[in-house]
């Protein structure tokens, strides 16, 4: 048995309950559903929200060793501070002289406003924004 939706051109909305989908769609090819406040057969089938069934947690198999998001950006984070030379607020301008072959190639990052990242990433200087998750707030 299914059930569905349906609404009548006077725009009366009812459900029906059917033998199963071919069943519905005889029903309604040959006028045999009808309005139960108008008796009306010029009716549509409405499409409602599907509803899922989730799972209890315990069943789904989680690698426990496994980082999270935060943790992984966490640990990004940390791998550059440890390895990339800081220019602060001078990225934008050092990223630009880098990229045009002004400055030695080397890796670096720093502070810059979503404009300035976006006017780099246009010139096709390649930036990556890198959250610091310790100053984030909920």
């Amino acid at each position: 048995m299914i059930s569905f939706d349906l609404e009548c051109n006077n725009e009366h909305r009812f459900e029906g309950i059917f033998k199963n989908y071919q069943s519905f769609e005889e029903q309604l090819k040959n006028n045999l559903i009808a309005c139960p406040l108008c008796n009306s057969t010029n009716v549509k089938r409405l499409f409602s929200g599907c509803s899922i069934q989730a799972r209890p947690v315990s069943k789904i198999a989680k690698d426990k060793n496994a980082q999270t998001f935060f943790e992984f950006v966490k640990e990004l984070r940390a791998f550059v501070e440890a390895n990339f030379e800081n220019v602060g607020r001078d990225f934008p301008e050092i990223a630009r002289a880098i990229y045009y072959g002004i400055e030695e190639t080397r890796g670096i990052y720093g502070e810059t406003s979503l404009q300035e990242m976006q006017e780099l990433a246009e010139e096709g200087i390649p930036v990556f924004p890198l959250p610091n998750i310790e100053k984030m707030e909920n």
